[in-house]
Formats: C-alpha cells, structure tokens, sequence
C-alpha cells in the first residue's frame, strides 16, 4: 500500500465527505504545493499537461489567441503553452500556494477562484483549458457550463476527465447533452494516458462554442 507522505495525490483519495471540500482541497494544495511539480514529473508521470495541450493546437493555432488555464495550479500547462509559442494566457486556482509557484511562468494575469469558481468574466478568452480538474473529490460535471460561460463564441475548450468520475459522475452524458442543445460542438473525444506510473488513464475532450 502507498504511503500518502510519499504521493500527494493520495491525501484528496481521503477527504472527509462530511467536511466543506474546497476547504479541505485548500488545505491539500498548500500542503503539497512545493513538492507538487516534482511529484507530477517522478512520482506520477503526469502527461496530462502536454497531452491536452497538443490537442489545443489541434483545432486552434492562433498562438495570439488569449487562453485561460482554469485550476492552473502550479503553471504546467503555462510552461508547455509557452513553450509551442502561446504568448497570451492567464492562470486561475484555489490554491494561492500554487499560483506562487506559476507566477514566474509566463502568465499574463493570474487570479484566485473565488467562492462558487464564479469569479472569473463571461466570455473572455478564445480558448479555456481546463486540466485535472474534473477527477476525484474536486470539480463536478456542473464545471462544464462554466468553462462555456468563460469562452468566447466560437472559441476552443479543451479539458481532461480522470477515468474514475467520467462514467460514475456522469461527464460522457453531459458532454452530448450540450452538444444536443447546441451549447458547443465536440471536435475530439479520446482516452489516453493521464497518469503512468498510477496506471490511470483519462479522457480528453476538445469542443468549439457555438453559442
């Protein structure tokens, strides 16, 4: 059995369900923010970052477009956007632990999510990007509408799902339902590896607003 001192992710596989979760999320980020990258590259081979950004280029390459990274945390995906010549992205998190850590790396603007995640403005950005987010004791389904409410008509979403909350949370039904509607249009919906060294899997979703 893993020793949760030595993997991080392990301490939100233990939340108290009776206790407010993003207190308790709060608390895991400050704690693990400073051996968070290491964690991610050695511990679990997190491919999560890069994976969902080469899907972004996929179907968008205005690399002028403005991106927000939605729980950027400790500013992955901000590296690997810079990286492949994005030049205009912000950072939003809960963790100010975390944001310190991305602030060096390459952000225009970054901002702490407020209570209800709903503190960020509508329509702002030609592209959201929103990675390891919807897995295990963190955002529900109920996220997707926000990502849409965040993104620019005609802009690009691009998010990943942890293969454990995708059937049981409902996200595949939810996904087609917003399609159904007309809210967006699903460009890429694909299993692939998420974390190695776990032996996890997730889904990656990229999808054009419509509306």
């Amino acid at each position: 059995m893993k020793d949760s001192r030595e993997h991080g992710i392990d301490r939100y596989h233990t939340l108290d369900p009776a206790a407010d979760p993003k207190t308790q999320l709060k608390q895991v980020y400050a704690e693990w923010a400073a051996d968070y990258d290491h964690d991610n590259d050695h511990k679990l081979e997190t491919v999560s970052q890069p994976n969902t950004v080469a899907m972004l280029l996929r179907h968008m390459d205005d690399r002028k477009a403005e991106i927000l990274d939605y729980g950027c945390g400790t500013g992955i995906v901000g590296l690997h956007l810079a990286h492949v010549g994005f030049t205009t992205f912000d950072g939003a998190d809960i963790s100010t632990e975390m944001l310190e850590i991305a602030r060096p790396r390459g952000y225009r603007n970054l901002q702490t999510l407020g209570d209800g995640y709903r503190s960020l403005p509508e329509a702002a950005y030609g592209a959201v990007l929103c990675v390891g987010v919807f897995t295990h004791g963190h955002l529900g389904k109920e996220g997707l509408s926000e990502l849409l409410r965040l993104t620019k008509p005609g802009g690009t979403i691009c998010f990943t799902v942890n293969e454990g909350v995708w059937e049981p949370e409902g996200f595949e039904v939810a996904i087609e339902s917003l399609e159904a509607t007309g809210l967006w249009q699903v460009l890429e919906c694909r299993r692939d590896d998420y974390m190695r060294k776990e032996g996890v899997q997730g889904w990656y979703v990229a999808a054009r607003k419509t509306l």
